[in-house]
């Protein structure tokens, strides 16, 4: 189906809209640093295995403490140009714009060309996905690697192939060694495919197998590393079950969960570690799994308030925006003022408004394929759930806007919400209580967590 002219205007002109605001911000970021502890991380690895150090802190001191991919990915290009944040940068625009291509070609198979076209508009334009790309995280390519992924896994439904079904399984595991958050999806997606895919039994067996495959392919390598180099079996990195400790204990804040991590003494996350391990070297493996293990019994222990738990840490997954107002908070970063006010503005109205377009598309503007359905919203509902029983945090949300954009667009571009078809419709009740859900939890994070801390950010003096 030829992409009509109107939607040939939108891509063009966000396109150039886009580029503009990209290059015009890349020309004001050349002194920023690496400002996040996240971002240190990286970027520390990625230079000791530019220096031959391997993956590591240092000479002799290997870790598996964050995924390989996005540091090997900073030191691959500073290779070139040693310790180079704006080649980075670079780097990550050109990321989001092919992830904006890969979405246009996902909404022109799970629609059509017209609703794909906006769904890459929004992504490309999207305020958030352009501040990720000036920050040393692996927002942009977990991303990249996410929508890839769905675009492999919906034409593996539509047009079954062989090589569809490795390649889905190995991009799969490149987003898996990025973000670890997607490395059980197998267990659920190969089962899933062999419902969802049509043809001879031996066939719908033999595909899947294949996802599987292409996923081993990828993961096993560095799987088999770490489990030799940590001493417990260790398949991406040894932050999650430090994570779910940090969400699941008896000091765990209720607001702003994440800061578990800064707590001391008594209440530190660790604290009992040497008298449960005593007398001997502890590595970053046998402490994660320690941690798996005590966060797990407590959760068991007082299942009321991990249930209680769990419904903040979905609101704070789903919550407002708000990384770029605290990085200038926090001193971070020093736009102009006007700078602050629009950006600000942008993120938070960008956000609301493709959210609840969003939901409502979900319910009533779904892919006529129940299957393409299912494949789109699977990585959306594990990511979601995932964070919803370690800990949730707005930024973790980012990488799935650009799915969110397809539903969004096409809730738009069919106009299916027409109030005389809609209104005794189940879905309709559906998409209702959805965007009554999301407006809840704005309105609780604005007036209970975020209200003085947005006064504070508009009356800072210039």
């Amino acid at each position: 189906m030829p992409l009509p002219f109107r939607a040939r205007r939108v891509l063009f002109l966000a396109f150039v809209l886009g580029l503009a605001v990209r290059v015009a911000i890349l020309a004001n970021t050349g002194a920023l640093g690496t400002k996040i502890v996240d971002e240190q991380h990286y970027s520390q690895i990625a230079q000791n295995i530019a220096a031959g150090n391997g993956f590591a802190w240092g000479p002799g001191e290997p870790t598996s403490i964050r995924p390989p991919l996005y540091p090997g990915l900073l030191a691959a290009v500073w290779t070139a140009v040693p310790n180079n944040l704006q080649a980075i940068r670079v780097l990550q625009m050109l990321l989001t714009l092919a992830t904006a291509v890969l979405v246009y070609r996902l909404g022109s198979r799970v629609y059509d060309p017209t609703v794909g076209a906006w769904a890459a508009a929004a992504t490309w334009l999207y305020p958030s996905l352009i501040f990720a790309n000036f920050l040393i995280l692996t927002e942009t390519l977990f991303t990249f690697l996410l929508i890839g992924f769905v675009l492999l896994a919906v034409r593996l439904i539509q047009d079954p192939r062989l090589s569809t079904a490795f390649a889905c399984g190995a991009t799969l595991g490149l987003a898996a060694l990025t973000r670890s958050i997607l490395w059980p999806l197998p267990l659920v997606l190969c089962p899933l495919l062999t419902l969802l895919l049509r043809g001879p039994l031996t066939r719908r067996l033999l595909l899947p197998a294949l996802v599987f495959a292409g996923y081993a392919v990828v993961v096993a390598p560095w799987a088999a590393r770490n489990t030799r180099l940590q001493r417990v079996f260790t398949v991406v990195d040894t932050m999650g079950g430090i994570n779910l400790r940090m969400g699941n204990y008896e000091y765990t804040p209720d607001d702003r969960m994440w800061d578990a991590v800064s707590l001391a003494g008594e209440k530190s996350w660790v604290h009992g570690l040497s008298a449960d391990l005593p007398g001997r070297s502890i590595s970053e493996g046998e402490k994660e799994k320690w941690a798996q293990r005590k966060a797990i019994a407590y959760m068991r222990a007082n299942p009321g308030n991990t249930l209680r738990r769990a419904v903040i840490k979905f609101a704070d997954f789903w919550g407002l925006e708000r990384e770029f107002v605290a990085g200038v908070q926090s001193g971070f970063y020093a736009p102009p003022a006007w700078f602050q006010v629009v950006a600000t503005a942008a993120i938070m109205l960008s956000y609301v408004t493709l959210v609840m377009a969003a939901a409502a598309g979900v319910w009533i503007a779904a892919p006529r394929d129940w299957r393409v359905h299912a494949i789109v919203l699977l990585p959306v509902l594990l990511i979601m759930a995932g964070h919803t029983i370690v800990f949730g945090h707005s930024r973790y949300h980012l990488p799935l806007m650009p799915l969110l954009a397809l539903y969004g667009s096409a809730a738009v571009v069919a106009a299916r919400w027409r109030v005389p078809r809609i209104v005794w419709s189940p879905a309709v009740a559906g998409a209702a209580v959805t965007v009554a859900v999301l407006l809840s939890i704005w309105i609780r994070q604005i007036v209970y967590s975020d209200f003085g801390r947005l006064a504070s950010f508009f009356n800072r003096p210039d």
